[in-house]
């Protein structure tokens, strides 16, 4: 084992998180993994959304968020002004050895710099604790800055703010070593940057708590989407580890509300098996493959856990304009009834329930992605009435 993988172990950078102090509001779960934690109760059927967005304005684009996602707004990623504002890039800064190539969009293990003197500054900066050396700035963030800003002018609104950081898994499988590999496959590495998207995740949940708002983050894993495949050959244990110890040491800074996305097919089990609070899945498209895991399921609403429906198709605009409130309403009211009837009841899915685009609005025109977050707050409409009567 890697010398600075025993250091990490040695400090207790991978020790089992501190659970924040009982409070009326929290709900306490121990799930099958054995985890035990506490989680913020959230608006039943709440609209929010993934990250990325076609806008270009982000004054525009936040005061849109807040119209339609009123109690859960999601900061925006821009993608179109740039690679700045890409999920891999986002997630670079504070972490060891990496560099960012912004007119080849990529980020890499910088062949000049020291592996050793790298990990030695990473670990020194780690273990002093605090989180700034983690932070978004504006020039690479200009969403969650806009969103802060707007909703502190505002005074009243949203009791929660849902922020995003990129999933350790993808992450590690995205960037390139000098030997072209993913440095996924290189254990001290990826540990390390595990450790450092943690702490990207709590800056920012620290940044919503100080702004008087709870704290959402979901962790963005588009590449689990190849697990058992070749292109994705680590093991089901190396995936889980990761992601357990990744979301338990975002937790360690504070109340925070954790969720996993992934916008294709993959083995639900795993995930549901880490401490995740909120599942945020395509439901347009991989609802049925979801529900074969229905012990799992079960199990993890018993612990409180959330879903999120991404009711809306955003992968293909065509999909899209086909779909109407209604034909989308029919959709979600059949697949919540089948959820339900695994024996855990319409209200308790319905209560513990929150609706999202299917994935990130980014490859859709302005006006789709308009369309789709106004018919997310009609669908939210009509599920809380159901919700009401049932």
């Amino acid at each position: 084992m890697p010398g600075f993988f025993l250091k990490a172990r040695a400090a207790g950078v991978c020790r089992p998180s501190k659970r924040p102090g009982r409070a009326s509001n929290l709900v306490d779960r121990k799930g099958e993994s054995g985890y035990i934690g506490a989680m913020k109760t959230l608006a039943p059927l709440a609209v929010t959304g993934i990250g990325s967005v076609p806008y270009v304005d982000p004054r525009e684009a936040v005061s849109l968020i807040l119209t339609h996602c009123p109690e859960i707004p999601f900061w925006p990623q821009f993608v179109r002004l740039g690679f700045r504002e890409e999920m891999v890039a986002q997630g670079a800064g504070g972490l060891p050895g990496l560099k960012v190539d912004l007119e080849a969009h990529q980020v890499f293990l910088d062949p000049e710099a020291s592996r050793e003197m790298a990990l030695a500054q990473f670990y020194e900066t780690l273990w002093a604790g605090g989180l700034d050396h983690y932070a978004l700035t504006p020039e690479e963030a200009q969403g969650f800055h806009t969103l802060l800003a707007q909703v502190s002018a505002r005074g009243q609104g949203p009791s929660a703010l849902k922020g995003q950081v990129v999933g350790p898994v993808t992450f590690a499988g995205m960037v390139k070593a000098g030997d072209g590999k993913p440095i996924l496959y290189d254990r001290e590495m990826t540990q390390a940057v595990s450790q450092g998207l943690a702490r990207k995740a709590a800056w920012q949940a620290e940044q919503f708590r100080q702004a008087g708002r709870d704290a959402v983050i979901f962790f963005d894993e588009p590449i689990l989407t190849g697990f058992g495949s070749a292109f994705l050959s680590v093991s089901r244990e190396e995936v889980t580890t990761i992601l357990t110890e990744t979301i338990e040491a975002a937790k360690e800074s504070g109340p925070l509300t954790v969720g996993v996305h992934c916008c294709g097919n993959t083995d639900w089990g795993l995930l549901l098996s880490t401490p995740l609070d909120i599942l945020s899945f395509d439901s347009y498209g991989y609802f049925d493959h979801l529900l074969l895991y229905d012990k799992d399921l079960t199990a993890f609403f018993k612990r409180g856990g959330y879903l999120a429906w991404g009711l809306v198709p955003t992968l293909e605009a065509e999909k899209l304009a086909q779909e109407t409130g209604d034909s989308l309403w029919q959709r979600f009211a059949s697949q919540v009834e089948r959820l339900a009837g695994l024996g855990l009841g319409l209200p308790e899915v319905l209560r513990h329930s929150l609706l999202t685009p299917a994935c990130g609005l980014g490859y859709l025109s302005p006006e789709e992605a308009t369309r789709a977050l106004a018919l997310l707050a009609e669908l939210s409409g009509r599920a809380r009435q159901w919700l009401a009567a049932s």
